[in-house]
């Protein structure tokens, strides 16, 4: 198996309990409370911020990645900046599910499968690129920016197969709210039933 495809595996693989708390666990607090506008404003936020992040990645290393070295955009800022992405996405999906249980179990459980991930990806960079890679190791942090390094070119080459997965994805994160609206429809006619109010 590629290290794309075990990565791919791995990350959907740690998404199954983030879904399964999101249909089956419900806030204990009112829908129309402050609280709950609070929260779903912040998802918002964060969910925007993670898009933007992961669209801004896809137009540098679209379809390149293991194949050269890409260390300009956000990968001169750090060297996992999707995964950095990823993880606002999935803190953006709790707060939008106004879930507490979805906000402990992200950094629970992606955190350290994207280190996990991360550093095998690095392992076989390394054994790829040798000495150029250890360099760009040196120069640039593994996850916190590191905005001094900033640099990109005037023009750059976009993968058209590239953007349209990325747009596709977009299309499903812009959901995702209406996705939470149609559960908490499914909940309160008892279609879907609620296991575990949280907190109690």
């Amino acid at each position: 198996m590629s290290l794309r495809k075990l990565r791919t595996h791995l990350l959907r693989l740690v998404f199954i309990p983030i879904v399964f708390v999101a249909v089956f666990v419900r806030p204990s607090w009112s829908l129309d409370s402050t609280v709950a506008f609070v929260m779903e404003f912040g998802g918002y936020l964060f969910l925007l911020t993670g898009l933007a992040i992961r669209i801004w990645c896809t137009f540098y290393i679209g379809s390149r990645k293991s194949k050269k070295i890409i260390a300009q955009g956000p990968y001169s800022l750090c060297r996992n900046p999707l995964y950095i992405g990823s993880f606002l996405l999935a803190l953006g999906v709790g707060l939008c599910f106004e879930n507490l249980l979805i906000l402990i179990l992200v950094p629970a459980i992606i955190i350290p499968v994207h280190i996990i991930v991360a550093r095998m990806e690095e392992k076989h960079l390394e054994s790829k690129f040798g000495e150029q890679y250890r360099l760009y190791k040196q120069r640039v942090p593994a996850f916190r920016p590191r905005f001094s390094n900033y640099n990109s070119p005037d023009i750059i080459e976009v993968n058209v197969h590239a953007l349209r997965r990325i747009i596709t994805d977009t299309v499903g994160v812009l959901l995702l709210p209406e996705i939470e609206d149609l559960l908490e429809l499914l909940h309160q006619s008892g279609i879907i039933p609620v296991l575990w109010y949280f907190p109690n």
